[in-house]
Order: C-alpha cells, then sequence, then structure tokens
C-alpha cells in the first residue's frame, strides 16, 4: 500500500534490508493547522449564509436527469464499507506475511502493509465519529427538505433524524479519508487520489445530498485527521501497529 518498503523485522535475517523509509511529518506546524481550521470554518460558516441554498438551487434547476444518474454512480467512491474491508484485508495478510516470513510478491513489504493498512482505518474510525458528532449535533436539513418542504436550517439536535444530518458529508470524508491516506503512503499519486476524492464531493452536490459547505468541512477533517495520525502510524519509533491488536495498548 506504500512506495516506502520496509524489510519486516520476522524476515531480516533471509532477506537483505530495504533502506528505511524517510519519517513521516505533518507538512505545516500547530499553529498553521489552527489557522487553517478558522479559515474553514469562516468559508463554511460564508458558504451556509450565502452560497449553499443559491448553489443547490442553480443544481436542481440546471442538472439533467441523466448527468445526475452518472454523479450517483460517483458517489459510490464514498462508500466507506468498500476500503474497510479492503484494509482489514490487507492488515490480515500484512500480519500473517510479517509473523512467518513470507516473501510478498508485490513491490512492498508486510510492514508497509500493515502500516499503511492501520493508518486507513484510524483515519476511517476516528474521522467517522467526529463527523457522526457533528451531524447528530449540528442536525443540518439536507437539501431534498428544502426542495420537498421549503426547510432550510437547522432540526432539533441528537434527535436521529435521517433527514437532519447533512453536515458534514460522510461520504466525501471517506473519500478523502482514502484519498488522503494514499497520498501519504504513494506521494507521487497524491493528486490523482484527491482528483477522484473531490468528483466525490462534486457529485453529493450534484444529487442534492448535500450543500457545498457540508463537503468543504468533511474534506477538511479528511486532510486534518489523516496528516494528525500518519506520523503516529507510519514512523519506525511507534510499534504499536506491528503488535496484534490486544496488544496496542501495552508497552
Amino acid at each position: 500500500m506504500t512506495s516506502n518498503p520496509i524489510t519486516p523485522v520476522t524476515a531480516a535475517a533471509t532477506r537483505v534490508a530495504a533502506p528505511a523509509p524517510a519519517e513521516v511529518c505533518s507538512p505545516f506546524s500547530v499553529r498553521i493547522w489552527l489557522v487553517l481550521a478558522i479559515v474553514l470554518s469562516l468559508a463554511a460558516g460564508a458558504s451556509a449564509r450565502w452560497l449553499d441554498l443559491p448553489l443547490a438551487i442553480a443544481i436542481q434547476r440546471s442538472v439533467s436527469e441523466s448527468v445526475d444518474n452518472s454523479f450517483e454512480w460517483v458517489g459510490e467512491l464514498g462508500e466507506s464499507g468498500h476500503y474497510v474491508v479492503m484494509a482489514l484485508l490487507f492488515y490480515g495478510v500484512g500480519m500473517l506475511g510479517m509473523a512467518r516470513g513470507w516473501r510478498n510478491p508485490l513491490r512492498t513489504s508486510y510492514e508497509s502493509m500493515v502500516r499503511g493498512s492501520v493508518l486507513m482505518l484510524s483515519v476511517m474510525a476516528a474521522g467517522g465519529l467526529v463527523v457522526l458528532a457533528l451531524k447528530r449535533a449540528v442536525a443540518r436539513a439536507r437539501p431534498e427538505l428544502y426542495f420537498e418542504q421549503g426547510i432550510y436550517g437547522m432540526g432539533e439536535s441528537f434527535s436521529r433524524a435521517q433527514q437532519f444530518n447533512s453536515f458534514p458529508s460522510s461520504h466525501t470524508y471517506a473519500a478523502f479519508a482514502v484519498a488522503v491516506t494514499l497520498g501519504i503512503l504513494a506521494p507521487r499519486w497524491r493528486w490523482a487520489f484527491l482528483s477522484l476524492a473531490a468528483l466525490v464531493g462534486v457529485s453529493r452536490l450534484i444529487n442534492l445530498d448535500h450543500y457545498l459547505s457540508d463537503v468543504m468541512v468533511a474534506a477538511g477533517i479528511a486532510v486534518a485527521m489523516g496528516w494528525a495520525l500518519a506520523p503516529r502510524v507510519l514512523n519506525s519509533q511507534y510499534q504499536w501497529p506491528l503488535r496484534a491488536p490486544w496488544r496496542w495498548w501495552r508497552g
């Protein structure tokens, strides 16, 4: 899952050790991240106040049924379950490969597979909880409620009403979580991954499932979560990802 192979400890005796990859670090300082979070919050607030609804109305009036159906397929790329299953599969194979010293037919190491899978699962889980909490707390009406009942705004917090969970977009979060994770693991393909994730975000707008600010904030959470967790999972000083899950919290 990564272009930076790391030779597994269990196979070191039988294979020549590969050079260690460069340690992963955040591209920005904590102060810059805070500034970016504030900028995103202000931009999302301005969008919710002046842009979200006019844009949704324009889309509703101008997008044809065929285009809408086409973007429904694109939106499927934001289904998190597919990525979780793949990450779990890679994790299981990686752990077995490390334990038994298998030769990896892929151009990577089993340790890299394990660390990359753990990062993917961690970003999906941690950010998913943040997105879920915001959905319940904000309780924003979905665009369909405006076009069906003229409702634009917030409902009752933590009511679990499915039509009041627009903010932020969980499909967009999943797509960007995967894109950011893969972009960290394979930097050469970073912009290709992010472009696909952005297309998923656009699909949520075209299909009138979310407003622009819902998509913006979801993408921002994914970027921040990916870079916050990456050093703690990928860097060699942290050995917990290479242990069995029930031993992660042991010293």
